[in-house]
């Protein structure tokens, strides 16, 4: 079946797919199903994200290669990719139960699982056969009869909503308040852990329903953080802590949005770089301050020195808590920008920042040694 170079635009981004390289890049996704109220299945949005949005841009992670998605299907990440991986065509499975009713039955006690990897040669036979079929049935079957491998799911998922398939609107509904309860708020560091995501937990809903929040909250906290450099360097040290905090909450709810919504690499680039840049920002923030101010004078040293070896604690944090795997625990016990931002505001305001300088160092270590502690402890069983 030849088909020319093709693009396809999905919520703003260009997605390409050209035919005519060496090994084609095949991607079909139901979109002709009806809801109850007479909208299209694959229009239906759940978090402002529609589920053929979404489809597309999982296919796009995975480099969209030979896969069939069913009509209304919502499945994480990791379906996709264990269905893309190379090899001999595959089907996602799942056992016979009541929560999997919605999809199409492989055999006495197995249902498709919404993923399918097909071959090349199966869309070429699909295009030579006489009389009208459905594309995704007949290429279900045709993968069904020459005994693809089924990669079973468990049943479970259906029933936490990680693969389900969406018949009406309240079943999207209830799809999006079980996704929110479920994304992992947790993460590096007394602050983000405790006050950060909690509070961005609260306002989750309401950060999910638009698209347009994941498209400009990293311009937005971008802006904060270069906000708190010229701050700073204007001699505004108050403020410019103040604003460093909201630029904290900012970037957990990037953090958030990348757990609940399809995001590209990019979006994982862009926060690791102005993670960076809140970082560095904090070991130099003194310097931006005295040197920025009328005298243009040195930083005291106990600001000077103490600064840089905050910064460094908490990236000693960092490294630590990435060593430890997937063994982690009590993470939320380190140290980060976050927690040294919020008490680093108070103590710019009352005047007393060369003592909080003193203290945060210090009391970052003592947090490491804390961590280190019970993290050896075992775990009770």
């Amino acid at each position: 079946m030849p088909i020319g170079p093709s693009r396809l635009k999905v919520g703003g981004d260009d997605l390409c797919c050209k035919w005519g390289a060496p090994m084609a890049l095949i991607a079909l996704v139901g979109a002709s199903e009806m809801l109850p109220d007479g909208g299209l299945r694959a229009l239906v949005a759940i978090a402002g994200e529609t589920l053929i949005e979404r489809q597309a841009a999982r296919l796009a992670d995975v480099g969209v290669t030979h896969i069939l998605v069913a009509d209304g299907l919502r499945a994480g990440s990791a379906h996709y990719a264990a269905i893309a991986k190379p090899g001999s065509p595959a089907i996602l499975v799942t056992a016979d139960t009541l929560l999997t009713q919605g999809f199409e039955r492989i055999d006495a006690t197995r249902r498709w699982g919404g993923l399918a990897c097909i071959s090349d040669a199966m869309v070429r036979d699909l295009a030579n056969m006489p009389g009208e079929w459905d594309v995704m049935l007949t290429l279900l079957r045709m993968a069904v009869q020459t005994g693809a491998r089924r990669l079973y799911c468990e049943p479970a998922l259906f029933e936490q909503g990680d693969i389900a398939i969406v018949t009406d609107r309240p079943t999207a509904a209830l799809i999006e308040q079980s996704s929110l309860q479920q994304v992992d708020y947790g993460g590096m560091g007394l602050g983000r852990s405790a006050i950060m995501m909690p509070l961005i937990r609260l306002a989750g809903p309401l950060l999910v329903r638009s698209p347009k929040t994941a498209r400009y909250l990293p311009y937005v906290t971008a802006l904060l953080w270069i906000g708190v450099a010229l701050l700073a360097a204007s001699g505004l040290a108050a403020a410019g802590a103040l604003v460093a905090v909201l630029g904290g909450l900012c970037l957990a709810a990037m953090r958030f949005l990348a757990s609940f919504r399809a995001q590209s690499a990019a979006h994982d680039r862009v926060r690791a770089i102005i993670r960076s840049f809140a970082w560095l920002l904090l070991a130099a923030f003194p310097w931006l301050l005295s040197l920025g101010g009328a005298a243009h004078a040195m930083p005291r040293f106990s600001e000077a020195a103490l600064a840089p070896c905050l910064a460094a604690t908490i990236l000693l944090a960092r490294l630590l808590y990435e060593d430890a795997g997937e063994k982690r625990r009590f993470h939320w016990l380190l140290p980060d920008a976050d927690q040294a931002w919020i008490m680093l505001a108070p103590a710019l305001v009352f005047g007393v920042a060369p003592l909080m300088f003193a203290i945060l160092p210090l009391l970052a270590l003592f947090q490491i040694l804390l961590w280190m502690r019970l993290a050896r402890r075992p775990e009770a069983k």
